[in-house]
């Protein structure tokens, strides 16, 4: 009956969930929208302080009619079949201080939110599995400069600040160093997906940005770790309030005293780089061949997902977040010949389980701490909105952006992300922070994030344009942009065609941006440095955001000819000086298209005719 009962609660709320994250995806759609801001609004519309639409699968009431307390320890005698156990729950709901009915209703929700939780924590680490998927090694190895020193300052200083102000009024270094670990982190998903929509990914500013952002995934391991340290310290006993040790300590023979836990932490961590480097090693020179030899999809999905909870469970295993071995699992399938097809295969399962995350997260919030205490929420938010922007601008300004680029970029980074929520449930759950500082610090935390889009548009239209240049980037050291030129192409459409032509126009010594609908197209060209940008080229932001008012040449390759005479009409519109090769099927639109503005169009009918009219003057 109770298996019966969480089942049917956990598929209402994953139906509710779904249904809602479609609803804001669409919304979110037609207004041009990141889809995770949709959301988080609506999680927070159908949660508790909202319409509370997730517990109206369950009998109305029935789950408060019993203590949090009583239901926790239930739970915990479900899972042990000790006679003593059995005895304590008989005596009980026989003498009349629980209802066995309320009891069950009581335990099926709370086993329900504890499943449905561990699925938002899912769609977590798929996120940072993406993540892993876009950076490689040699990647990082590039970015070791902008990866240590301005993650360092970002962090260390948000850090620093939030210590100063919770102390000076009279609050307790722990919450601050627990407040200002949360408070540092920004929202490596949302953010890099901005930038590479807007064709920034590969910028100066974008490069130091996204480095910065892998600094902090990475702090996020020993961060959780002296949050366990913090416990102990706040409980005053040696072993702290939920230090658990793991298998790796137990192993060792190590205790779960402070010192002990950083001494798990770096055996811990130095054997799973050991294990990480030689799986990359593994799947680089013979997994990698003999799966791509396999030619099979299923196989390939299956071996995925067996490389990534294999990997989460080791750093389980290690007494490390298993939001780390998620990282790792992609880091090891980067800069392969599967790269692509992975990011393919899985990007519905990573879409999917990301919606289930975030409009859980929204469903966390509750307004009436908007209410209750206005001036001490608004200032919050205003105060980490300042403090991450002023100590990410430092961090851009040593790493050798202008001034004006380092404050633009420094707003981009000052929400709170995805790794920060992480961090305050643990520090809630082990008491270093009360439930009023979680939902102020959630509100600023939501609130920055569906700010962000907004800030990283204006970041990108007040950078100067030359930060884009060889010269500007060489301020910085990284060699990564000194071979740009001054000569910008454009291609509009990612099929074989489109492809081709951008390979061809990047090994020229052209700067290629590209457009396409579809963000799986974009992917490995992204990787390899290209400009890109999922949309539509028929929009004319779309086209001003990768620069064709600047190119020199613009090669429209859509097989659609109606699309291809919006954007030949948009380009040239932009651009009157630009050289436009344009594609074309049907032999009929040609003189439409040039009319339009386009200088040479390729048609398709008459191209696929002069080939065969060749094939069968071979024959005769």
């Amino acid at each position: 009956m109770l298996q019966t009962q969480v089942i049917s609660y956990l598929l209402f709320d994953l139906f509710i969930i779904l249904a809602a994250g479609f609803i804001s995806g669409v919304f979110c759609r037609g207004f041009r929208l990141p889809a995770v801001i949709g959301y988080l609004l609506i999680g927070a519309l159908i949660g508790n302080g909202g319409l509370d639409i997730l517990h109206l699968g369950v009998s109305s009431g029935s789950e408060k009619l019993v203590d949090d307390e009583v239901i926790s320890s239930t739970l915990l005698m479900e899972s042990d079949n000790s006679d003593n156990n059995d005895h304590s729950l008989e005596s009980a709901i026989k003498g009349g201080d629980i209802d066995d009915e309320v009891l069950s209703k009581g335990v099926a929700v709370e086993a329900e939110h504890i499943l449905l939780d561990h699925l938002a924590h899912l769609g977590a680490n798929l996120l940072l599995f993406a993540i892993g998927l876009h950076f490689s090694p040699s990647e990082l190895v590039k970015l070791w400069k902008y990866f240590l020193v301005g993650g360092v300052i970002q962090m260390f200083g948000v850090i620093g600040f939030v210590i100063f102000f919770i102390v000076l009024f009279g609050g307790d270094w722990k919450l601050g160093l627990m407040l200002g670990s949360a408070i540092s982190l920004s929202s490596t998903v949302l953010v890099f997906k901005s930038l590479e929509d807007m064709g920034q990914a590969a910028s100066a500013s974008g490069v130091r940005a996204i480095a910065i952002l892998l600094f902090q995934d990475v702090a996020v391991v020993p961060l959780l770790v002296v949050i366990g340290i913090l416990a102990a310290l706040a409980a005053g006993v040696s072993g702290g309030v939920d230090v658990v040790p793991s298998s790796l300590s137990a192993f060792l023979g190590l205790g779960v005293d402070p010192r002990s836990q950083l001494l798990s932490l770096g055996a811990g961590s130095v054997v799973f780089i050991i294990i990480v480097i030689f799986l990359r090693f593994i799947f680089v020179r013979y997994g990698a061949p003999y799966i791509s030899g396999l030619r099979s999809v299923e196989l390939l999905v299956l071996f995925t997902m067996v490389l990534l909870i294999g990997v989460s469970w080791v750093s389980f295993l290690l007494g490390l977040p298993g939001a780390l071995g998620a990282l790792a699992a992609g880091v090891i399938l980067s800069e392969t010949r599967l790269t692509a097809q992975v990011t393919a295969v899985t990007i519905s399962l990573r879409e999917t389980f990301a919606a289930i995350f975030f409009v859980s997260l929204g469903a966390l919030f509750d307004p009436s701490i908007l209410f209750d205490k206005p001036f001490v929420v608004l200032g919050a938010f205003a105060g980490c909105l300042f403090v991450k922007t002023f100590c990410a601008a430092v961090a851009f300004r040593v790493l050798g952006l202008d001034l004006i680029s380092s404050f633009a970029m420094g707003l981009g980074l000052s929400q709170l992300g995805e790794l920060s929520f992480v961090l305050l449930s643990n520090g809630l759950s082990v008491g270093l922070i009360s439930r009023d500082v979680y939902q102020c610090v959630l509100f600023v935390a939501l609130t920055s994030i569906i700010l962000t889009p907004l800030f990283l548009n204006f970041a990108i239209r007040v950078i100067p344009a030359q930060i884009h240049d060889a010269d500007a980037d060489n301020a910085g050291g990284d060699d990564r942009f000194l071979g740009q030129v001054k000569r910008k192409a454009v291609v509009a459409g990612l099929g074989p065609i489109g492809g081709q032509v951008a390979a061809y126009l990047e090994s020229s010594g052209f700067d290629v941006g590209l457009i396409d609908m579809n963000p799986v197209n974009l992917h490995p060209f992204a990787q390899h440095g290209f400009r890109t940008i999922a949309g539509n080229a028929a929009d004319e932001a779309t086209l001003k955001l990768i620069d064709a008012h600047n190119s020199t040449l613009i090669v429209v390759a859509i097989p659609d000819d109606l699309l291809v005479f919006e954007v030949i009409e948009i380009a040239r519109k932009l651009n009157n000086h630009c050289l436009l090769i344009s594609r074309c099927r049907f032999k009929d639109n040609r003189e439409r298209l040039i009319k339009r503005g386009a200088d040479i169009v390729i048609c398709g009918e008459t191209e696929l005719g002069n080939s065969m009219i060749k094939a069968v003057k071979k024959l005769l």
